[in-house]
């Protein structure tokens, strides 16, 4: 008998998600600060989950808005962090001021964030947003490279933090501040 093709869809969902996001198998007593699961610092934000600390980062190569290439693996020993949105997604509109602050920031320090729309009218919407915003951070238009190894998401913004060695460290759905980013980029830049 046929299982219902929405359960399949459904159940490859599941699967993926604890592949990206990993299990926590430390016990209580060793939990600290930044790495408690489901920690959320500000209510009514996104949480920031831990993932899998030897989950690798899957690497990718895409053309920039401005014409250059990224390649993830060219920022091993770098803090990344991927930010998916749109230009029509209200919590992004409200994160992105944040973003640019905690690049200006960190930047110098080893901080890189790769901000990828996922806006079907590509350039004609996104390179206004970027100006109003004065974004100055890397932007792409994803073609589906990105969403390919990263996705399906479960809503936008998500955001992946990946640390100096590759490997992902946190996942979140939904706005972020610097309140919840910037305590553990730093304890990420210090490693």
């Amino acid at each position: 008998m046929m299982k219902n093709p929405f359960y399949l869809y459904g159940l490859l969902f599941v699967l993926s998600a604890l592949l990206i996001l990993g299990c926590n198998a430390e016990n209580e007593s060793q939990k600290k600060g930044p790495t408690q699961p489901l920690e959320q610092l500000d209510p009514g934000s996104a949480a920031l989950y831990p993932a899998q600390r030897e989950a690798k980062a899957r690497d990718f190569e895409v053309t920039l808005l401005n014409g250059e290439t990224f390649t993830l693996s060219d920022y091993k020993g770098q803090v990344v962090l991927l930010n998916i949105w749109a230009t029509w997604c209200a919590p992004c509109r409200e994160e992105t001021p944040d973003l640019q602050e905690l690049y200006e920031k960190y930047n110098e320090d080893g901080f890189i964030i790769l901000g990828v729309s996922i806006d079907e009218q590509g350039e004609s919407v996104v390179r206004p947003f970027i100006e109003k915003y004065e974004v100055s951070y890397p932007i792409v238009i994803d073609d589906g490279t990105i969403m390919d190894k990263y996705g399906p998401t479960m809503g936008i913004p998500t955001t992946y933090i990946i640390n100096r060695k590759g490997n992902l460290q946190y996942f979140a759905v939904g706005a972020l501040t610097n309140k919840e980013l910037e305590p553990r980029i730093k304890t990420l830049l210090s490693k």
